[in-house]
């Protein structure tokens, strides 16, 4: 398959992915939306909950060097528990479409999978089924490593498990 890099686009195969995880996690009522960001760079992966109104909610890790970080991310976690949204939006930098399809060195066990398929799965139950807060005196960085490693160790479950 031959990869334009200057204007790439999700492969279906990750669309109908994610739409079966969504479907399996309780997620069935939401739309599932897997946009590409050809022209960022940096974090692989953001996801956004879309509001009724359009409202944009994002994802933001503790450690977040945005002016604006704590307010995003208590935007995100309210709309997130309220279960105030329509839309799951999961951009994937345009870089990643080719990186992700190598294998997953996070799974262990889990049976062969390419490693954008635990990236869509980890963000998916990021909303399904987030994992509990991290002990609050670690430090946002370290926070933030928790609630990574809480979530690859679901998706390796689910993976194992499926």
């Amino acid at each position: 398959m031959v990869r334009d890099y200057e204007t790439p686009t999700v492969p279906p195969a990750w669309q109908t992915f994610a739409r079966s995880w969504a479907d399996r996690l309780g997620l069935a009522n939401q739309e599932i939306s897997l946009v590409c960001s050809p022209d960022r760079y940096g974090i692989a992966v953001i996801l956004r909950l879309i509001q009724a109104d359009g409202t944009e909610r994002i994802a933001t890790r503790r450690s977040s060097d945005a002016d604006d970080a704590a307010e995003r991310r208590r935007a995100f976690l309210d709309t997130l528990r309220a279960g105030d949204f329509r839309t799951v939006e999961i951009d994937v930098a345009g870089y990643f479409i080719g990186e992700g399809a190598v294998q997953c060195g996070i799974c262990g066990e889990a049976p062969d999978h390419e490693e954008w398929q635990h990236a869509l799965l980890r963000e998916l139950l990021r909303v399904a089924d987030p994992p509990a807060d991290p002990d609050p005196s670690l430090s946002p960085e370290d926070a933030d490593d928790a609630e990574t490693e809480a979530l690859n160790a679901m998706v390796a479950s689910r993976l194992r498990s499926q």
